[in-house]
């Protein structure tokens, strides 16, 4: 990876609002928001006038949500190569406070906020790279009163299931040609739209199964794909289920897999679908768990390629990236506090959203690249400053060193400096002490050198 600026403000420097003036109070804004993100506006830009041009920018009639979201989408591509995993996934940003904020309806039943559906940008080998495309809702109080029949009949784009079809489209379009870029959900993706899709764009995926198709022989899914003998076994790294509440663990599986044919569905009222779509299915299964009855087992449907045991476990590998996205609503709400914005209108809160969506990307892959890339330097990710001062702080030092160092030393600085006391047998980092350990960077900062 070479040196790019890769800092929030660097993958903004592109947009142009056509006021020069606007476009300088745009980077003032997101290097402020970015070192104190933890903050409120008024914390995060210092004093009573750094907020007001916060508030000014949001409100000018120049300001463009739709070309932060191209300058963030291209700063994403930019950093692309090979095969990128494009990670699809919603979360609900809680705003329930907010009685007040114009336009601003329901991310559930009764819970005021929105739905947010990000989709990011990972390396097959564990790299964030950024944020591809972000969509946001906000509804009506109260539960739909359609019947399932008529939720069904209803239009694709008129379904919840929309923003997926729409994210596949806008995370594939504009991509260059010599990335391969793989699609990758959970179970809320597993619908046949989606599949028809991906298929008729050449798009390739990798996608959780929920349902249990027919397929063209008359024979169930999952009843095939289970009496398809297994084509080997694996030590697979099992990432922390932060909902459940299970760490992370590695965990002994036996693969298989098998080609087949699905059938429309009959909910699926849409004649221009083909009625039947070919993909391939892996059954990825725990053996020997302690506790069968928590053992796990995923069944991935893909249009990869798959004619030997190592293809398939490519397939296994690919998914187990989507625990990212996970990780990115963690730091989104925990480490940004996405939860706290307070605007007065729900135009200026989707901004908002989208640059700290941002900002806890670049925190993700500050993390993960000491890993990946240990020997990465660190002045791709931090100015001179920032790197000196790391140093001089977690090494009680007055004297700076002369070259920068590796992205391992610097994110074990920065655990360091989080608060991170564990044994080196724990491992590296983890992200909440990287972000605490970045924030606390950047007000030492003000101390040394008087930036913000």
């Amino acid at each position: 990876m070479e040196k790019t600026g890769i800092q929030p403000k660097s993958d903004f420097e592109t947009v142009d609002f056509g006021d020069k003036r606007l476009n300088k109070r745009l980077q003032m804004v997101i290097e402020n928001s970015t070192k104190n993100a933890q903050k409120s506006i008024l914390g995060a830009e210092g004093d009573r006038s750094g907020a007001k041009a916060f508030y000014r920018l949001l409100g000018n009639e120049r300001f463009d949500h739709e070309k932060l979201a191209e300058a963030a989408k291209a700063g994403t591509i930019s950093r692309m190569e090979g095969t990128v995993l494009a990670i699809q996934d919603t979360t609900d940003v809680n705003l329930n406070g907010h009685r007040k904020t114009e336009g601003l309806g329901y991310s559930s039943e009764h819970v005021r906020g929105v739905k947010v559906h990000s989709c990011i940008a990972v390396t097959p080998e564990s790299l964030p790279l950024g944020l591809i495309c972000q969509s946001y809702e906000s509804g009506p109080e109260g539960k739909s009163t359609l019947t399932k029949e008529e939720k069904a009949a209803r239009a694709t784009e008129e379904k919840e299931s929309f923003r997926w079809l729409k994210t596949l489209d806008e995370a594939t379009i504009e991509i260059p040609e010599d990335i391969h870029v793989v699609t990758i959900c959970d179970r809320e993706g597993d619908f046949y739209e989606l599949y028809a899709q991906a298929l008729e764009w050449g798009e390739d995926f990798v996608i959780r199964v929920m349902h249990d198709r027919d397929t063209e022989g008359n024979v169930k899914v999952l009843s095939q794909i289970s009496r398809t003998k297994a084509a080997g076994q694996a030590t697979v790294n099992i990432p922390r289920d932060s909902r459940a509440n299970i760490p992370a663990r590695r965990a002994q599986m036996e693969i298989a897999y098998c080609t087949v044919n699905i059938k429309k569905p009959r909910s699926v009222t849409d004649a221009t679908l083909p009625d039947t779509l070919e993909m391939n299915i892996v059954r990825i299964t725990e053996v020997n768990a302690k506790d069968p009855q928590k053992a796990i087992e995923w069944i991935l449907a893909t249009s990869l390629p798959i004619s030997s045991f190592d293809e398939a476990m490519t397939i296994v590998e690919y998914y187990i990236q989507r625990w990212k996205i996970e990780r990115f609503h963690y730091v989104l709400k925990s480490g940004c506090n996405a939860e706290r914005i307070q605007q007065r209108t729900y135009e200026k809160i989707k901004s908002m959203l989208l640059i700290y969506s941002v900002i806890a990307m670049f925190i993700m892959t500050v993390t993960y690249i000491g890993r990946v890339l240990p020997d990465t330097s660190c002045d791709v990710f931090f100015d001179t400053d920032e790197w000196q001062i790391l140093y001089r702080i977690t090494h009680k030092t007055k004297i700076p060193p002369s070259k920068p160092y590796s992205m391992a030393d610097a994110v074990k600085y920065l655990g360091q400096l989080g608060g991170y006391r564990r044994a080196p047998s724990d491992g590296p980092p983890g992200l909440k002490s990287i972000w605490d350990g970045l924030f606390k960077l950047w007000e030492f900062l003000v101390l040394f050198v008087g930036q913000v």
